[in-house]
């Protein structure tokens, strides 16, 4: 549901960051740069969420991932 919320329209930007954190894409970008569209907060609540529902394929690295969105953000 997290993935879908309001703005409904952005939930594409949480299917790709899905898809970064688990190893099908070499990157975190979008056409249009949409991969802003959601807030970093909302973002990393996705990456919990994810992480509590066992649903990172490779916790380690998902996380090592995560780190370098948070880096580009000036989070970490």
């Amino acid at each position: 549901r997290h993935i879908f919320g309001a703005p409904t329209r952005f939930y594409k930007t949480g299917v790709v960051f899905a898809a970064y954190l688990n190893g099908h894409q070499s990157h975190f970008r979008m056409v249009g740069g949409m991969e802003s569209a959601r807030s970093i907060p909302h973002l990393a609540e996705q990456f919990v969420l994810m992480d509590k529902a066992a649903l990172l394929r490779d916790p380690d690295h998902a996380a090592e991932r995560m780190r370098r969105v948070l880096a580009v953000a000036g989070v970490a």
